[in-house]
């Protein structure tokens, strides 16, 4: 990114002071004191100055930053899903997205229990207490609250419509997953009791979505995790499901099995599930948890699929088969989206380059490498998988 160049900021609604408070005791340890700065001086430049163009040297100077400095923060904001960045030459449009509330961060994301491994349980418990709401009992009192419809007469039941963009929240999202589970049959064969308003919300399809994709779980799988994550309470959050898919992975550790398909290596690899690749080179009494930090570094990190799998396959044949923490596989992640990875095939030539480097290094001569011959070795296999 050059110096020059410059940008537009976008945000959709306005802060309130729960937003900030959120940002500076729940983001702010995982984001850092810079990340802070750069997310409260966009808003500021977007609401206060009336301008909607800058040069990024201006912004460099406000904050005292370098041009790689900043774009490994802005990374973070986006992994944090509070920026997306849209690119068309030399010019950028941020959209600032709104930050989770307390109980979205802590509950319904991993966001939760990656903070808690940074900061430890001791300081989040003191955290969400900052957060607790007290709740007056309402046992034997009746709802007396009046509707909308029992005070109003409608006229016409057509909606409104507004030809120009409204200001509301930006609601944040996981990463987007390609594949295509049966939800619809998933909700058939749920109990009566388990089918609530949430599975109906497009957030909860969407991690059920991805818990499916990352373990390859059919129908019958995820109605099963289901059920298992929501015996203490009806509402179950994403930290829930995942602790049950790990679980029941751990206990029937089946193989996967898939139609015969003739795609080519890129696409193969971005469709391929992380359950694949682990099963395969992961060590046996690694694999629940390796499967686990796979959903993770899936639901926290808006890339192709296909960049993460080829990471995976990389760490762990370096690895001897065990899988580091997220901690480390978000700094490779990160390191490779500032070198310019933004696709499988990118990922897939990132990993050659590293590759032909090592050998290099370690023979001390320079070879031609197109493509390592490793991930050869490792395409063929999962071709092999696949049939």
């Amino acid at each position: 990114m050059k110096n020059s160049s410059t940008f537009q900021i976008q945000s959709q609604s306005d802060l309130s002071a729960a937003d900030f408070k959120v940002l500076a005791l729940l983001y702010q340890p995982l984001m850092g004191l810079e990340g802070q700065a750069i997310y409260t001086t966009f808003y500021q430049l977007v609401n206060k100055t009336g301008r909607d163009t800058y040069q990024h040297t201006e912004l460099f100077d406000l904050l005292n930053l370098k041009n790689l400095e900043f774009l490994k923060i802005r990374n973070k904001l986006e992994a944090l899903n509070l920026l997306v960045v849209y690119q068309k030459e030399d010019h950028f449009i941020y959209f600032m997205k709104a930050p989770l509330t307390a109980k979205q961060f802590l509950l319904d994301t991993v966001f939760g229990s990656y903070l808690q491994s940074e900061i430890g349980e001791k300081n989040l418990n003191l955290l969400t207490e900052m957060f607790k709401m007290e709740i007056p009992s309402t046992e034997g009192y009746e709802n007396v609250t009046k509707s909308f419809d029992s005070l109003y007469e409608f006229k016409s039941l057509n909606l409104l419509n507004v030809a120009h963009p409204l200001q509301g929240r930006q609601q944040n999202g996981g990463s987007h997953i390609n594949h295509k589970f049966n939800y619809d049959a998933f909700v058939e064969h749920l109990p009566e009791r388990l089918k609530n308003s949430q599975i109906l919300t497009e957030k909860f399809r969407e991690q059920i979505n991805k818990i499916s994709f990352v373990y390859q779980f059919d129908v019958g799988d995820m109605v099963q995790i289901y059920e298992a994550a929501a015996k203490s309470k009806q509402v179950v959050n994403f930290q829930q499901l995942n602790f049950k898919a790990k679980q029941h992975y751990d206990q029937k550790h089946k193989l996967l099995t898939i139609k015969k398909k003739d795609l080519s290596n890129n696409v193969l690899i971005d469709q391929v599930s992380p359950q694949v690749i682990i099963q395969k080179y992961a060590k046996t009494d690694q694999q629940g948890i390796a499967l686990s930090t796979a959903t993770a570094l899936l639901e926290r990190n808006h890339v192709e699929p296909g960049i993460i799998n080829v990471i995976l396959m990389l760490v762990l044949k370096h690895k001897d088969g065990i899988l580091p923490n997220i901690n480390y596989l978000e700094k490779v992640l990160l390191d490779w989206l500032n070198k310019g990875v933004q696709t499988t095939e990118d990922a897939i030539n990132h990993s050659a380059s590293l590759e032909t480097q090592w050998v290099q290094k370690k023979a001390g001569q320079k070879q031609n490498v197109s493509k390592p011959d490793w991930l050869d070795d490792y395409i063929k296999d999962l071709v092999k998988m696949e049939e």
